[in-house]
């Protein structure tokens, strides 16, 4: 009787794990849009992933991938930068000018 309840417990222990893997797989292709505007009246959009993030600005996309930081949740890529601090975001990249202080203005949760 006693093994008949370790193999009940084992299958639902495995099943449990099973669940919470799936889950888990789910959350980290979720994606997060944000929406920021800078102090010169320009705009852009933001949408992360736990790797990545993709700029779209002025027409034109960029893809960052995540890298450590000590300030903030920070993404670049060979030709652009982008840094997130709380509501406000700095992005540089080669081909455009300084945005100045960007806030994000909306923000919605997505599952691309």
């Amino acid at each position: 009787m006693e093994r008949m309840g370790i193999k009940i417990a084992t299958g639902f222990t495995l099943a449990l794990l099973s669940f919470l893997g799936t889950v888990q797989a789910h959350a980290a292709a979720a994606s997060i849009e944000a929406r920021y505007a800078c102090t010169n009246a320009q705009g852009f959009v933001v949408t992360r992933t736990a790797d990545k993030a993709l700029v779209q600005f002025d027409g034109k996309s960029y893809e960052l991938q995540r890298k450590p930081s000590s300030i903030g949740v920070k993404y670049i890529s060979a030709t652009a930068a982008l840094i997130v601090d709380g509501p406000s975001a700095v992005f540089v990249a080669d081909d455009r000018f300084q945005l100045g202080t960007c806030l994000q203005t909306k923000r919605m949760a997505s599952s691309r």
